[in-house]
Order: structure tokens, then C-alpha cells, then sequence
């Protein structure tokens, strides 16, 4: 199978991401990056996967519809390129959990999308009007305040649309084919809002909700994530053994890794 692994990037060190090529460096695998513009390209290679940068980037702040926008472009650059089997978005920090053919292999249901039980409180962060492109983690008083604003005049942004609003985690596993239907959809609903980047897919792939959810989202999206520990937790050396243990397992990716020398470590005895 072919896949197409879209990337999220920022800063100065891009080791992680060479990393993750290392490991799924195939003919088979194609990289679609997007690195944020407030920094410099990474300097990044590859002995067989194809490696493609988003041209026009996007400044990318926390919470914000930029990152919404920085994902589409991916997925047009993605759709503009070649027919794939599946698409994938992970962040620069995150590492592959499963060997290259493992990898190749694994994927068989239409969509990994991970769902949580939503709320009115997070419904809102689509339904009150918020000021595009903030970094909310530097202005959170002003979430606040609009948060306020918002209630006090009755906002509700959702009034006139007949959707479900669904909540969950921001990275997603999907075939291919789907790529035209979050191309097509009315993204005018995310703009303006907060945090809205864990109400994208699941809002549009609505109807993938399961009947029962789990107490895992970013399971189901086979991303393993620890948000116990941390916000979320970033692995270390002394994680190495934990780590392993779920390589070539149920989890495509896991996040977060700072430290790429980690990656080698994880992989010295898996097997394909």
C-alpha cells in the first residue's frame, strides 16, 4: 500500500523528523511537510521516500484556525501530487511505532479518527466567536474575555447549521479517498474558533462516531499519547522499555519525542 505522511513541523531542530524518515524510508511512504514560517526549512533527506514541502506555509499558533489551514494545505498538496492508499497527519515530534513493513501493511478500516464524549463547554469553542489566529497560550486572558463577551450576547455561531459537533484527537489515520470530502466541506465553521483543531475530522466524520465510545481517543486513532504524566508527556530515555513494548502493536505513532537518539533505541530488536 502507499501512504502519505503529512507533517506539522516547527522550530530549529528537526532531528525527531529525520528520525521517523529513517525508519519508514520507503518508495511506498511519501513525507508532505509543512513547517511552520516563523522558522527555517529543516534540512532533512531521505534514501528512497519521496519528500515534499508545502510551498506557501502558514505562521501556525497554538489553538488557532491556522492549524486547520496549515492541515488542508497538506492534504491539497497531497491530493495534487498522487493517488494513495492512506493519509496520515502526526506532528515533527512524533515517532513511527511500527516497523517500515509492519507500517506498510497494518491499515485496513476506512478511518482511524479518534472521538470523545463532547460537552457544551467544548461545543462552544465553535459556536462563540473567538479572534482568528491568536496564540491562545499568550492571551489567555482574552479567551476569557471573549468567553464572556460571547455568552453575554448569545453567541452561537452554530444557530442556522444542522451538524453534530464532535470532539476528539487532532491527529487521524484516513484512506485516501476521503481526502475530497474534508477538502469540500464549509471549513468557514472552524474560523474564529478555539482550540477547533480537536472538533475538525470528527465533526466532518461525524457519521464514523462508534456507537460506544472508548476511554482512549488517541487509540483509536493509533496514537499512543500519555496525557497523565504531562500536557502531553514527552518521552525520555527511561521510557525506552515502555516504548518498545508497544512496537509493531495497535499504535502507528506516538508522541511526544524530543530526543531522536530515543528512536534507534525503541527499534534495535524489532523485527518487521
Amino acid at each position: 500500500m502507499r501512504h502519505a505522511v503529512m507533517v506539522l513541523g516547527y522550530g530549529e531542530d528537526c532531528s525527531v523528523l529525520q528520525s521517523t524518515i529513517n525508519l519508514l524510508d520507503d518508495p511506498d511512504i511519501s513525507f508532505f511537510i509543512h513547517w511552520d514560517k516563523k522558522y527555517n526549512l529543516p534540512k532533512v533527506t531521505s534514501q528512497k521516500s519521496p519528500l515534499i514541502f508545502v510551498e506557501n506555509r502558514m505562521d501556525v499558533k497554538w489553538g488557532s484556525f491556522s492549524l486547520i489551514e496549515a492541515t488542508v494545505l497538506l492534504l491539497k498538496k497531497v491530493k495534487s501530487t498522487a493517488i494513495f492508499d492512506y493519509v496520515h497527519l502526526i506532528s515533527s515530534n512524533d515517532i513511527p511505532l511500527m516497523t517500515k513493513e509492519y507500517f506498510k501493511n497494518y491499515f485496513t478500516k476506512d478511518t482511524y479518527i479518534g472521538f470523545q464524549h463532547v460537552t457544551d463547554k467544548e461545543k462552544r469553542r465553535i459556536q462563540y466567536y473567538f479572534p482568528n489566529n491568536l496564540d491562545f497560550r499568550k492571551h489567555r486572558y482574552l479567551y476569557f474575555l471573549m468567553r464572556k463577551v460571547n455568552g453575554l450576547f448569545r453567541i452561537n455561531r452554530l444557530k442556522h447549521r444542522n451538524i453534530d459537533v464532535e470532539k476528539g484527537c487532532e491527529w487521524f489515520s484516513i484512506k485516501y479517498k476521503f481526502v475530497d470530502q474534508i477538502l469540500s466541506y464549509d471549513l468557514s465553521l472552524f474560523a474564529h474558533g478555539y482550540c477547533a483543531d480537536e472538533l475538525f475530522m470528527q465533526t466532518i466524520f461525524a457519521s464514523k462516531k462508534p456507537k460506544k465510545i472508548s476511554n482512549n481517543d488517541n487509540f483509536d486513532a493509533l496514537r499512543y499519547i500519555d496525557w497523565k504524566r504531562g500536557a502531553p508527556y514527552t518521552f525520555t530515555n527511561k521510557d525506552i522499555k515502555e516504548l518498545q513494548r508497544v512496537v509493531n502493536t495497535n499504535f502507528a505513532f506516538g508522541r511526544k519525542i524530543t530526543d531522536p537518539t530515543i528512536v534507534k533505541e525503541i527499534f534495535i530488536n524489532a523485527k518487521e
